[in-house]
């Protein structure tokens, strides 16, 4: 398969002349305005690179280049100028991100190399994407349903803010989410500083001392600085810092960031994680999320907020029914429990509502079920 490829020109019979030059080796796209070049963003298939011009009418090159990175971060970027336009090279390597420039008149050899080493950045940015993806996601999922079995509660709490989170994301239209969904599964590390008597308290309902409260509060901060030393987990880091900071900036940590300064992660991670907290304490979707919306503009930033609202009505037009529920044998990989699983014996949360079973989470509610008794049937969340 050739690569894809954007000419971005208002230039057209350049347009035509690089088509034809370049159409034998790569699968070609053309626009002869910047909004026109981001409208082919929704065509179909990886796009690895975009040559543009500087000098168009509208949107420039830079600005250009500068929205391509947001909505496809993986493609390589290409600015091309006139001889009389060097000086927005330094503007478009840092503000565009661009891999190389060139001027014009352009020789079609050299553009060919270009392309071709710019094709094979692609590649190599594609290939760690990937790599760090698959490998640290499943490494992560793998560690929280261990969690799971020694934390039901916070665990399955978890993978029920990422389930949310991440569809807030595609309703955004993000390139990426990868980070956003690893900063939930992590969201509450944090807690695990806390100690056993405070936890014990919130789990009563009991009152906090003034300096209980504020370890609670700084919980974020705390998980944000252990992640910060696992490689490649900066952003997740510091999304899960900034996640119960209010839009406004109220909260902690107690800095200045605030508003669209705060990384987008937290954002969606702060709408999420008070969302379900209200959800468990005001029982339906429709009163939890009024309380989400009255803090639009203040605690919560208003797109997100959109983007819940957005979800949610999907996900009651396509699954008006939402909860099945299975005995212990008709249990599979794969499936989200729409409820707690409970101890027959004790009335303790074995596995929380959230948590996506695997093979092991299965045969250890079966054993369990054989020792100790579980409250049949599971409730299994056929909306996920």
């Amino acid at each position: 398969m050739k690569p894809r490829i954007l000419l971005v020109d208002d230039d057209v019979l350049l347009l035509r002349a690089l088509r034809r030059l370049l159409q034998a080796d790569f699968e070609v796209l053309t626009a002869e305005t910047g909004q026109a070049g981001l409208e082919a963003l929704a065509t179909p298939g990886p796009l690895a690179v975009v040559l543009s011009d500087f000098r168009m009418p509208g949107m420039d090159g830079v600005q250009f280049l500068d929205r391509l990175g947001t909505r496809s971060p993986d493609t390589v970027k290409i600015m091309l100028t006139g001889q009389a336009e060097l000086n927005t090279a330094v503007e478009a390597v840092n503000k565009g991100h661009v891999f190389r420039f060139l001027t014009k008149p352009i020789d079609g050899q050299d553009l060919l190399q270009v392309l071709w080493d710019a094709v094979a950045q692609f590649e190599l940015i594609t290939a760690e994407r990937t790599l760090l993806e698959d490998t640290l996601s499943g490494s992560i999922q793998a560690l929280v349903g261990l969690l799971a079995l020694f934390d039901p509660t916070g665990s399955g709490r978890s993978q029920e803010v990422r389930n949310l989170a991440m569809a807030i994301a595609e309703a955004l239209e993000l390139a990426s989410s990868w980070d956003i969904g690893i900063a939930a599964l992590l969201s509450r590390v944090g807690d695990l500083a806390i100690s056993s008597e405070v936890q014990g308290k919130l789990l009563r309902g009991e009152r906090l001392s003034p300096m209980e409260h504020d370890a609670l509060l700084r919980g974020p901060e705390m998980g944000s600085e252990l992640i910060a030393h696992i490689p490649r987990l900066q952003t997740v880091a510091q999304m899960i810092k900034y996640s119960h900071k209010g839009f406004n900036g109220v909260g902690y940590p107690r800095d200045r960031v605030a508003g669209a300064q705060l990384p987008l992660g937290a954002r969606i991670l702060k709408v999420v994680l008070d969302y379900t907290d209200r959800l468990r304490t005001r029982g339906t979707q429709a009163t939890a999320f009024a309380q989400i919306e009255l803090g639009a503009g203040s605690r919560y930033d208003p797109t997100v907020v959109a983007a819940l609202g957005q979800v949610l009505r999907v996900v009651q037009d396509h699954n008006p029914e939402g909860i099945v529920a299975l005995p212990l044998d008709e249990l599979q990989p794969g499936m989200v429990l729409g409820d707690d699983v409970v101890s027959g014996a004790y009335e303790a949360v074995v596995l929380a509502k959230g948590t996506h079973l695997n093979q092991l989470h299965i045969e250890w509610l079966r054993n369990y079920s054989q020792s100790q008794g579980l409250t049949q049937p599971v409730l299994i969340n056929r909306m996920v």
